[in-house]
This record gives C-alpha cells, structure tokens and sequence, in this order.
C-alpha cells in the first residue's frame, strides 16, 4: 500500500487481486446473492481505496479495506432504500446455487440463507463477518465503528435471532 500511496496505483492491482476474492465474498452476502450488485461494489471499494489511499495510517490493510467496504454496503443500503422498499429488494435477490451438495444439505442451506434474510441489516452484517469471514471481535468493531462488546452483544443476538427463524422454519416443515 505504501507504493500506491507514493503514486503507484498500478501496485493497487496486486492487492485487488488478493482482496477481490473475500470482498466479493462479503457484498454477495450482503447482497443476497446478487453477482452484478456484489461485482460493482468490490469496485466501488478499490476506487475508494486508491482515492482515499492517504488515509491508509498503517495497521492491517484487510481491516482498512474491509472498513471501506462496510461503508460502501451502508451506502448501498441507502440507495435501495430510496429505490425501493429495502426488505422487497432482499427478497427479490438471486438464490445461491446448492447444486453440489446432497438435496438434505442443499435445503438446508437455502432455509439457512432465507433466515440470513430475515435479519435485519445490521444483524446480517455481523454474522456474515463474524462467521462466514471469521473476523474477530475486535476487527468487526473497528469495521462497524461500535465496541467490541457491543459487537459480542449485537453478534450473539443475531445468531439466536437466526437460529431461532431456522428452527422455526424447520417445525414448518415436518
């Protein structure tokens, strides 16, 4: 990073190539699924980056980027909001393909991914990051600007809330 900051924002290729991979990763999460949505914001963070490259005061990068990119899904989130109604825009996202597991697994994980959405946006965040990026504690509160316990605090809520919408879904079907 500290070669683009000195002007060589052709180096910020090489660190796109690392970070492309778990941002879109993030953003497809977020985005329930939506390749193009998650594509364009993965983008909007690296523009972000080299603009706002003199911002980067050192420390982990991942954290930096990743706090970049937290803003950009904020930002998202208000746009579709202003669009449209934010919960229909979740519920008319695209469905992950399961077709390389077993059917009993592949349900599953689509009851699993229709309870990620029924949290609300802040509680969709923090697992993703927490579980599915396995960020620590400390990490997602630098990310999301709150506390570290406040994070464990919002983070366990959202899990049970999850859980709770999973087994309920789950009793439905028997």
């Amino acid at each position: 990073m500290s070669h683009v900051i000195a002007g060589e924002i052709e180096e910020m290729g090489l660190l796109y190539e690392k970070y492309k991979r778990p941002l879109y990763a993030y953003f497809f999460k977020i985005t329930s699924g939506d390749n193009q949505t998650s594509e364009d914001l993965v983008h909007t963070v690296f523009y972000r980056a080299i603009r706002y490259k003199t911002s980067f005061s050192g420390g982990s990068f991942a954290n930096w980027l990743f706090k970049i990119a937290h803003n950009v899904s904020i930002d998202h989130k208000k746009k579709l909001r202003r669009i449209n109604n934010y919960q229909a825009e979740m519920m008319q996202g695209n469905s992950i393909q399961y077709d390389d597991y077993d059917p009993e697994k592949k349900e599953q994980l689509e009851i699993l991914e229709f309870a990620l959405g029924k949290l609300s946006f802040d509680e969709k965040e923090l697992v993703i990051l927490g579980k599915i990026e396995s960020l620590r504690y400390r990490d997602i509160a630098e990310i999301t600007g709150i506390s570290e316990g406040n994070v464990k605090i919002r983070m366990f809520r959202a899990i049970r809330k999850l859980k709770d919408i999973f087994m309920e879904i789950e009793k439905k079907k028997i």
